[in-house]
């Protein structure tokens, strides 16, 4: 298993306090209000809310309504009757729907068999939306950058400032392309002599860029949840093997039906294979690499692995084909 156990409960289930002013249908507002003030409760309270004998939720009495009320008063009298409640089972994204259309400052929490269980306040749900805001913005940030682009472009945009943002991630490709240009003129000989193995060099280094932005985007993904590192590594090279043979034995089957040559379908069909395992381990292992050395995973994104993944992909090609090819 890539994932180490969890807990089963339910994560997305939203926060609720069981402290609140809970009152019987049969009392009275003289009652009530002693509970509230014998109550050793502390923070902001807004509503009493009414259960049946069995615990079930029937009515609210707002705390204003409930102070100008006559002491005598039944609560039954008194309360809003049928209040809208929300269930345990219920998500965040709905809980926070309910804040933002009704706009009541808080919600009664009741079970699956309508009993009266806690209060959802508006300003725990503003803690965990603003939460929820800054780990998706982390993650938006984190996304562009596997392609070049940092989240800070957006604020405030020049076209000096997302020049230099990008340029620098850029280098690599500059560099990495030159030095793919020098490979390729070390095997000047071996491509002048068998012209067709340049006719794949853009379909070995497309697959390569493909499945490392993958692992990355795998990894970025994966670095804060409880998973065990090696064995994500090990997870990502199997799918890139996997999806190497299969990337592999289709090409091989192209090249045999279209130039013939065994030896230099072979060639491709392990270019292909040791291509996307390389490309798979490395945008696995530099983001965790750079998360252990304290700088930023994402500055391992595509870039860099795309610009090491170019050269070792463009070099392991012309020397499988030099030597199977001669």
């Amino acid at each position: 298993m890539l994932f180490r156990k969890k807990n089963t409960k339910n994560k997305s289930a939203f926060k609720y306090s069981t402290e609140l002013f809970a009152i019987s249908l049969d009392d009275t507002t003289h009652t009530a209000l002693e509970v509230i003030r014998n109550s050793k409760m502390s923070g902001n309270f807004f509503y009493c809310y009414v259960t049946d004998q069995k615990g079930k939720l029937v009515g609210v009495v707002p705390l204003r309504k409930l102070i100008t009320a006559q002491e005598e008063a039944k609560i039954s009298d008194i309360m809003i009757r049928n209040p809208i409640r929300l269930t345990t089972q219920y998500s965040v994204d709905i809980a926070l729907e309910y804040f933002i259309l009704y706009k009541f400052l808080a919600f009664p929490v009741v079970d699956s068999q309508e009993r009266l269980v806690g209060i959802a306040r508006a300003n725990d749900f503003i803690e965990d939306t603003i939460a929820i805001e800054e780990k998706a913005e982390q993650a938006r940030d984190d996304l562009l950058k596997i392609i070049g682009i940092q989240l800070e472009e957006f604020r405030k945009p020049t076209i000096l400032k997302s020049t230099f943002l990008r340029f620098p991630y850029l280098l690599f490709n500059i560099s990495s392309g030159l030095i793919c240009a020098f490979i390729t003129k070390l095997f000047n000989r071996t491509i002048d002599e068998f012209i067709f193995i340049a006719f794949f060099i853009t379909i070995i280094l497309g697959l390569a860029e493909s499945i490392g932005t993958q692992a990355v985007a795998v990894t970025l993904s994966c670095l804060e949840k409880t998973i065990k590192l090696k064995r994500l590594i090990f997870y990502e090279v199997l799918v890139g093997a996997k999806i190497g043979l299969l990337c592999g034995g289709l090409l091989y089957a192209v090249s045999i039906f279209w130039l013939g040559n065994q030896n230099f379908s072979l060639t491709l069909f392990l270019t292909i294979l040791l291509t996307l395992i390389n490309a798979s381990f490395l945008g696995c292992s530099l983001p965790i690499l750079f998360k252990k050395m304290g700088i930023d995973p994402a500055h391992a994104s595509c870039p860099m692995v795309l610009a090491i993944a170019d050269i070792i992909s463009l070099t392991s090609y012309f020397s499988l084909g030099t030597y199977m090819l001669k």
